[in-house]
């Protein structure tokens, strides 16, 4: 998402990708890899990162990918509850769930999805409300 995100805004906003309990591997998945590739977007380096007391202090939104992880943020750090919002909450016809796990065609199907939302999302929502 990240990467999607930077290549749409480029500097306007400040992405960092990170996560609740993100998976340890040296580099991202190879099918997210592919995909970018395939899509002609940039990607670095990636290494997970775990969201933490800095980061939620330093950056003023946090963009879910799912409802489950939106649900974690909530629970785990609820003084910033008014910092966590759904990625796809703009797009009631798209329901995200973390794609790690899915076989290839719904992986797939899923980045394509986040494509969508990252290529229409109307960020300036939610630093307006």
């Amino acid at each position: 998402m990240e990467n999607l995100l930077k290549k749409r805004f480029g500097d306007k906003y400040e992405f960092f990708s990170a996560g609740i309990a993100p998976i340890s591997l040296p580099n991202m998945d190879p099918r997210s890899s592919k995909f970018l590739n395939d899509n002609n977007i940039r990607h670095d380096f990636h290494t997970p990162k775990k969201i933490n007391k800095k980061m939620l202090d330093y950056f003023d939104k946090f963009l879910s990918v799912d409802f489950f992880v939106l649900n974690q943020l909530n629970q785990n750090y609820q003084r910033y509850k008014h910092k966590f919002v759904s990625l796809s909450a703009q797009f009631s016809d798209i329901n995200i769930t973390d794609p790690y796990h899915l076989q290839t065609d719904d992986y797939l199907r899923t980045m394509n999805d986040i494509k969508h939302i990252a290529e229409n999302i109307d960020l300036e929502k939610y630093f307006n409300d």
